[in-house]
């Protein structure tokens, strides 16, 4: 007797299926071995890694050699082979408590002051101390210092920095819509009061109106340094003191003789009445060792201090 053509049918959509599934359970069963080897292999390299839990975050150990950024609370810094300063993160490798045994990992820190000899953090490390003291008697040790990244460009040979307030006279700003038009420029802020105009003009036109005319960042002015004797020294805009150097502009020898130019050199001392002892001849005269502005109209233009980074 011969079977119906619909159980014909029938088996063989059963068998059919019967292959998909087997086929389906096979993939599967793959997929669910290559998730398990991602899993242990991420777990590997977790324990590889030294971390530290601080502020909510897992701070990873930069690789020893590898890259010299890393990013703090949202904002990048970069290695730098020097003392801290304050503004400076640190990766703290080992801090001690007063009544406590030393407790050890990697965690960043940023420095909020520096008093005695002691680092004084934002937030506690590990959970101890905040802050890291150069005493025998504790076991505080870091073994990175990390200063803030911040974005500087150079503008008619001279670098400036991008800072986070509103622009004063002599900052540079970057103008994006000036007199009705969309622009992407560059210029330096002459007035920021009575007469708000730019070193240069745009089309013509010098003013920038703060009403309509539109800037988006704002650049402060790099002091320039100076190279004295071997030693670096910035500009800095105050009296002299003992240490500086200051670029003389003229000299009198107190009875007839003055004379002019520019010339670099250290102040030994500050005198009675303002004078100032320097450590070398300036203008090649014998007598012209000492500074008096008061007495002798003697100037200068500029003064620098020595830089300690």
């Amino acid at each position: 007797m011969q079977r119906p053509i619909f159980e014909e049918s029938k088996s063989e959509i059963l068998n059919s299926l019967y292959e998909a599934e087997k086929r389906y359970l096979a993939e599967r069963r793959g997929l669910e071995e290559q998730v398990e080897q991602l899993r242990k292999e991420l777990a590997e390299e977790k324990a590889s890694k030294s971390t530290a839990y601080a502020g909510g975050c897992i701070h990873i150990k930069p690789p020893l050699g590898q890259p010299r950024y890393i990013t703090y609370k949202g904002e990048k810094y970069e290695k730098v082979d020097r003392s801290p300063k304050v503004g400076d993160v640190i990766n703290v490798t080992s801090i001690q408590s007063f009544s406590s045994e030393p407790q050890t990992g990697n965690e960043l820190a940023k420095i909020t002051d520096i008093v005695l000899g002691g680092l004084v953090l934002d937030h506690l490390v590990f959970g101890e101390s905040s802050s890291v003291v150069d005493n025998s008697s504790y076991s505080d040790k870091y073994d990175a210092v990390y200063e803030l990244v911040q974005n500087r460009i150079i503008y008619d040979g001279n670098e400036y920095v991008k800072v986070n307030r509103e622009p004063y006279a002599g900052d540079l700003i970057h103008i994006t819509y000036f007199d009705e038009q969309r622009v992407d420029t560059y210029r330096i802020l002459m007035e920021d009061d009575y007469i708000p105009n730019m070193d240069k003009a745009i089309n013509g036109t010098y003013l920038f109106d703060f009403e309509d005319d539109e800037y988006n960042e704002v650049y402060e002015l790099v002091q320039p340094r100076i190279t004295y004797k071997g030693e670096q020294y910035v500009k800095v805009d105050r009296n002299p003191r003992k240490g500086d150097v200051i670029n003389v502009t003229s000299m009198s020898d107190g009875y007839s003789e003055t004379k002019y130019g520019a010339e670099l050199a250290q102040v030994l001392q500050i005198c009675s009445g303002g004078d100032m002892d320097l450590d070398k001849e300036v203008f090649g005269a014998n007598d012209f060792l000492a500074i008096s502005s008061h007495r002798y109209n003697d100037t200068y233009d500029a003064v620098y201090e020595p830089v300690n980074d």
